[in-house]
C-alpha cells in the first residue's frame, strides 16, 4: 500500500464521514466511559486478588505444595 492509495482512503473516508450532535456526542462519551470504568474494575480485582494470594502464600508455602523439601 503505497502513500497516494492511503491518502485517497483518508480523503474518501473525510469526504463521508459527518460531525456528531451533542446527544450522540454524550452516548458514545457515556459508553467510552462505562468501558473504561469496567476494564479498570476488571484490572483492580485481578490485582487486589494476586496481593492477596501473595500476601498469604510465601515462598516456603508455594515449593511445599509443589513437594519440595525446605
Amino acid at each position: 500500500m503505497n502513500i497516494s492509495s492511503s491518502l485517497r482512503g483518508l480523503v474518501n473516508t473525510l469526504k463521508y464521514s459527518k460531525k456528531s450532535d451533542r446527544t450522540e456526542f454524550m452516548l458514545y462519551l457515556k459508553l467510552v466511559l462505562l468501558g473504561v470504568g469496567v476494564v479498570g474494575g476488571v484490572a483492580f480485582i485481578i490485582h487486589l486478588i494476586a496481593s492477596m494470594i501473595s500476601q498469604f502464600l510465601t515462598p516456603r508455602i508455594i515449593l511445599s505444595l509443589m513437594g519440595v523439601v525446605w
